[in-house]
């Protein structure tokens, strides 16, 4: 006879279950002993994850499951805290969970895993077999069903919820029997809820709990994902669900298992609204995973596509349900397909797109091999039966120009974009692309491609796998098993292949068709993640997969600048993790596995590639970088003397030509301080003919400087790019000549002041920089730039006359404006009654000048005051801040997209924009752009825009005033009106223009004494 084998603690909690009775003494001195015994192994798994961190990389050993939970379970301390806050929460989210009792479940694993939840505030309800008695605790009540089937177990959860305690705010959890929830679930889940009180669900991922209590088989699940959520129960049952949603909604009984599933397919959730929070840690433990219902989830799922409208019928299949599309018209489609002629491939291809079923097709094909009449015949010899157009492409090979010019010239409503190395292996394969393409809220769709032995080639993209991103599944198995659930189901994702991809022609058009900045590979990515931007999904489907040779027409090999321009449009994704993978898992497996805690990020993994290290940026007054520029920043009086006698000597006007941009090292080139010069550069090109060149303070390469410009200002993507990286004369001897010099921070000030080939020096003050250190040497240095005697270019005419008055500088100055294309009001979300205010604070933890300090107290006051009518959400840079203990309060976004920017701001309903540096922020600016009205520190440096009670609110630089100005703001929805409609027309009047903001800056380039006025 096989019996289980127990040990250490699963001993001790085995026996327990056995022989000691529920309550007693007895049983708390065996809880003790296991968790003890847990201790003890968990620190002997801390100290082998120690011991595999300080492996060679390829030499560490994959963690077990068992080993990952236990670096990943909360630990004690967290739990303490937990329970406090439990404790002592005034007006806490309470929880409501129906646990369904069925024949031989280990019920009192589930209870007990109840009454060890940190999180006290909860009651349950036991739904199910009369006469099993309820646990010791008054919190749990009995719902005797007579009958023991799920369906009548389920017909009882509505009934259970409307006779219980609770309030529209508290969740409701549905556990079965058996199932048993990790000690922290209720918390986290109240945490998220807490939070954020749009939240309407909460989902997490789960394990399943095997013979002998040893936990395997996980599930780590996706950002929401209504596309998979149609063809499968992904969540199963692990999620919580505001009680308000819930009576919403209703619960369909009669559908028995599939009755949640059909839930959250009719709550009406969506993520872009808030209302889904994902948790991407194991906190439910299963006792066998919930089926997809059988015929009733067919129905489920049937009735959705009714509701919805979409002309279409659910199929059952192996992993769930699949949608059959049917159109009553079906589209003209184009199907577009590069080649360099490579006939063996084509035939293939063509052959079979000719089997396709499939109304009104038309095939263009661009050919960029030779083009001679026998290549010409064969087109016409050989596909003569298909309605094809061959276009002759002989510039060098771009496959994003390539695809664009192709589809300008095809016919089809739909474009279908398509390498000539697959292979079509079903006829309804379009019918299966179009139905999806075709959908409202679809950007672009896909399929799974299976390579030449029948594996998967492709299941959709991830961003940061592999470093830049690649394709999950790749290597397994169709209709296999994953840590991600079913290869099978439909996935949505951020982005799908070139190599099959079909997208409306409308969103084509409107996202601006595929960034030619890439040569080869990568503008798929980055057209799905236009899309999303634009406010679209994509979606993967496993069905009708194609056979996919890849890369077998150009080989493997990636035009280097193809990786740099990667880089900068994936950037947000590969720092923030793709919301469709999960954290838990590696980025260096196609086959999703467990990530060990010394794995590298994504940008780590890159930073070989692009030749650049990522760092996160810690603002601090470093000695040793201090004592290094002391000495390098030897200028002394005759240095400045040289800089007044060549500027006097050049005192009449002329117009320059050329421009030597003295910049530091990139970051980013789209926002802050480097994207005005670079817009500045941008407009002196476009305006006036200047040719640019940038002189780098850093070790580039070249190539990852180049794409970052390109990425922002492609017009001038092609300037030369010097890297001077040293201070040594020599060094500046390489930089060639130019009419006029800029720089543009403080340590560049230093360095243009050395160079000499050049007519007039200038300086772009941006911001006051000697605040950015603490008094002291650092703090010197910058101050003392300002006495350099360099013309001072300066962005509001509060730096302008600092620096003429205060350090006796010649100086011009230009207003900030915005970028329309992303900072306005248009489809901004009105006030509602029926949601909390939103309140956007830009988070950026350990850099001081942000006085992030003070907002995080404040905010947590304004969170106690107000409670769930407030929402508090933050972006910045390098995502969560770390050790600020906020995570109750603040909702962090992380790093985002510039162009996300602009949605973000206008689905807030107040801006926290705080700075005590004399130094214009722009996020004041972008924030009233978007209708967004600002409490801002009261300071007459900021008058060049904020007029206290006209556009804003200017409070005293103390907690107490931000609270008291963020409250009054949050309460009165007419003041937030009128200063928003005032700052509307602020911005539109003032600062609508960068080109007419920049419109005098050549002017003083060309005179800066004003010798020709």
């Amino acid at each position: 006879m096989n019996r289980p084998t127990w040990r250490g603690a699963e001993a001790v909690e085995r026996f327990s279950d056995l022989v000691l009775p529920r309550g007693s003494i007895q049983r708390r001195v065996g809880g003790l002993a296991g968790a003890a015994l847990n201790e003890a192994r968990a620190a002997r798994l801390r100290l082998r994850d120690h011991w595999e961190r300080q492996q060679p990389e390829g030499r560490r050993r994959p963690p077990t499951y068992a080993e990952w939970r236990h670096l990943h379970d909360a630990n004690h301390e967290d739990l303490e805290a937990q329970r406090h806050a439990s404790l002592h929460a005034v007006d806490p989210i309470r929880f409501q969970v129906v646990v369904l009792d069925r024949p031989g479940a280990d019920l009192d694993r589930t209870l007990d895993s109840l009454l060890a939840q940190t999180w006290g505030h909860w009651s349950a309800a036991l739904v199910g077999q009369a006469g099993r008695p309820p646990a010791p605790d008054g919190r749990v009540g009995a719902w005797p069903v007579a009958a023991g089937s799920l369906e009548a177990q389920l017909a009882q959860v509505g009934p259970v919820v409307a006779a219980g305690p609770g309030a529209p705010r508290d969740f409701v959890l549905v556990l079965p029997a058996g199932d048993a929830l990790a000690p922290d679930c209720l918390a986290e889940i109240a945490s998220a809820a807490a939070c954020d009180p749009l939240v309407d669900l909460v989902y997490w991922d789960d394990d399943l709990v095997g013979e002998g209590r040893r936990r395997h088989s996980p599930r780590f699940r996706p950002g929401w994902s209504p596309e998979m959520l149609l063809g499968a129960n992904y969540l199963g049952w692990s999620f919580a669900i505001r009680r308000s949603r819930l009576d919403a909604a209703g619960l369909r009984s009669e559908l028995g298992a599939a009755a949640l599933w059909d839930l959250l397919l009719r709550a009406d959730l969506d993520e872009a609204s808030a209302s889904v929070c994902r948790l991407p840690r194991v906190l439910a433990h299963l006792a066998r995973r919930p089926d997809d219902g059988g015929p009733r989830g067919l129905q489920a799922v049937a009735d959705r596509l009714a509701a919805l409208g979409l002309p279409a019928d659910a199929e059952p299949t192996p992993a769930g349900v699949r949608v059959r599309w049917r159109l009553e018209r079906w589209p003209r489609v184009s199907i577009i397909v590069p080649t360099r002629h490579n006939r063996p491939l084509l035939e293939r291809c063509l052959s079979s797109v000719g089997t396709t079923d499939y109304p009104d097709l038309e095939i263009v094909v661009v050919d960029n091999g030779e083009r001679t009449p026998p290549n010409e015949g064969w087109y016409a010899y050989q596909f003569g039966g298909l309605d094809l157009r061959v276009e002759w492409w002989d510039l060098p090979f771009n496959y994003s120009a390539v695809n664009n010019r192709a589809a300008r010239l095809a016919t089809g409503e739909v474009l279908v974009f398509l390498n000539d190395d697959t292979e079509v292996q079903d006829p309804g394969w379009l019918k299966e692309l179009v139905g999806w393409a075709m959908y409202p809220p679809i950007g672009t769709a896909g399929l799974q491609l299976v390579d030449g032995a029948g594996r998967i080639q492709f299941g959709g993209t991830i961003l940061g796998l592999g470093g830049f991103a690649d394709h999950l599944f790749r290597g397994m198995e169709p209709g296999s098993q994953s840590l991600l659930g079913p290869t099978g189901w439909y996935r949505n994702v951020l982005a799908v292949t070139g190599a099959c991809m079909a997208v409306r022609r409308d969103v084509f058009e409107s996202v601006g068709g595929f960034d030619e900045r890439f040569i080869l590979c990568g503008s798929d990515v980055a057209f799905g993640l236009d899309a999303r931007l634009a406010g679209l999904r994509n979606v993967c489907s496993a069905h009708s997969p194609l056979r996919h040779l890849e890369s077998a027409t150009r080989g493997d090999g990636v035009p280097p600048d193809d990786f740099f321009m990667s880089y900068w449009r994936y950037q947000a994704w590969l720092f923030g993790g793709d919301p469709y993978f999960s954290p838990s898992l590696s980025l260096t497996s196609f086959e999703p596995k467990l990530r060990h805690r010394s794995d590298k990020r994504a940008v780590d993994l890159i930073a070989g590639v692009l030749e650049h290290t990522f760092e996160v940026f810690r603002q601090q007054n470093d000695s040793r970088e201090a004592t290094q520029y002391a000495r390098d920043c030897r200028i002394g009086t005759a240095d400045i003397a040289a800089n007044r006698a060549l500027h006097a000597a050049n005192r009449a006007p002329f117009e320059p030509e050329t421009v030597n941009w003295f910049i530091p090292d990139l970051d980013s080139p789209f926002y802050g301080g480097i994207n005005t010069a670079l817009r500045i550069a941008d407009h002196l090109a476009r305006n006036h003919g200047v040719v640019n060149r940038f002189v780098v303070w850093g070790r580039g390469p070249e190539r990852f400087v180049r794409a970052a410009i390109a990425a922002a200002f492609p017009a001038i993507a092609d300037s030369p790019i010097v890297f001077l990286n040293t201070w040594l004369p020599s060094a500046f001897d390489a930089v060639p000549p130019a009419d006029v010099c800029i720089s543009t921070l403080w340590l560049t000030a230093y360095q243009l002041t050395r160079f000499q080939a050049t007519r007039r020096k200038f300086y772009l003050v941006q911001d006051y920089e000697p605040v950015f250190y603490p008094a002291g040497t650092l703090y010197a240095l910058a101050e003392e730039s300002y006495r350099l005697g360099l013309y001072g270019l300066c962005n509001t005419d509060v730096l302008r006359r600092i620096y003429e008055e205060n350090y006796g500088g010649t100086a011009q100055h230009f207003v900030p404006a915005v970028d329309r294309t992303i900072f306005h009001a248009e489809g901004r979300r009105k006030p509602s009654p029926d949601r909390p205010v939103t309140v956007f604070v830009y988070a950026r933890a350990g850099h001081w000048r942000n006085c992030w300090e003070l907002a995080s107290v404040a905010l947590q006051e304004l969170k106690e005051r107000l409670g769930d009518r407030v929402r508090i959400v933050a972006a910045g840079s390098w995502a969560t801040p770390d050790g600020d203990g906020l995570d109750p309060v603040v909702k962090h976004l992380g790093l985002l997209d510039y162009r996300a920017t602009g949605p973000l701001y206008r689905s807030c309903d107040v801006g926290l924009a705080l700075t005590v540096s004399k130094h214009p922020s722009y996020l004041p600016l972008e924030l009233m752009a978007c209708g967004v009205p600002v409490v801002a520190f009261d300071s007459p440096d900021f008058s060049w825009l904020l007029r206290n009670e006209e556009n804003c609110l200017r409070v005293e630089r103390t907690v107490t005033g931000v609270v008291d100005g963020l409250e009054r703001l949050v309460v009165d929805v007419e003041l937030r009106q009128r200063l928003s409609r005032q700052g509307l027309a602020d911005v539109a009047a003032n600062h609508g223009s960068w080109d007419k903001a920049l419109a005098e800056v050549y002017r003083f380039l060309c005179d800066p004494e004003g010798v020709g006025s």
